[in-house]
C-alpha cells in the first residue's frame, strides 16, 4: 500500500517489547517512512537529543522510565514533536496525564495494530502541522 501522504516521515519508535517494536516498524516502513527503534526511555533520550524526529511512538509501560516519564522529559526540553502514547491498558488517568503533557494522540494496543496505527501517525502529523502553521 502507498504512503497517504507525499512525505516520507521519520518515527522513533520507543516499546520494550521486541516483537510489537517489530510490528510497528514494519508496518510504518511498508508505508514509506524510516523508522528508529528503541527498547528504553534511556536509549530514546540519546536518539531525540542527536537527531531529528518527525514523530515519536512510545509505550506507556516499560520498566524503568514509562511513556509519561519520556514526555515529561520531551516538554521540559520544549522538543515540538508529536507523540504518540501507546499502551495496553488504557484508562482515562493515563488519557489525561499523556495529554496534559503534550501527547498528540493516545492509542490502545489491538489486533488491527498494523493498519490501524501508521494512519494514525500520518493523521497526528498532519495535524500537528497544521497547528504549527496557525501558531
Amino acid at each position: 500500500m502507498a504512503p497517504m501522504n507525499t512525505q516520507s516521515l521519520r518515527a522513533l519508535v520507543v516499546d520494550d517489547d521486541r516483537p510489537y517494536r517489530f510490528l510497528i516498524k514494519k508496518s510504518l516502513t511498508k508505508r514509506g517512512h524510516d523508522v528508529v527503534i528503541c527498547d528504553s526511555a534511556e536509549d530514546a533520550f540519546q536518539h531525540l537529543q542527536n537527531e531529528h524526529f518527525d514523530i515519536v511512538l512510545v509505550d506507556y509501560k516499560m520498566d524503568g522510565i514509562n511513556g509519561i516519564n519520556v514526555l515529561q522529559w520531551m516538554f521540559g526540553k520544549r522538543m515540538d514533536i508529536p507523540v504518540i502514547l501507546i499502551t495496553s491498558f488504557g484508562s482515562e488517568e493515563i488519557y489525561e496525564e499523556a495529554y496534559k503533557w503534550g501527547a498528540s494522540e493516545y492509542f490502545v494496543k489491538g489486533e488491527m495494530d498494523s493498519l490501524r496505527l501508521p494512519v494514525m501517525v500520518e493523521q497526528a502529523y498532519t495535524k500537528h502541522q497544521a497547528r504549527k502553521t496557525k501558531d
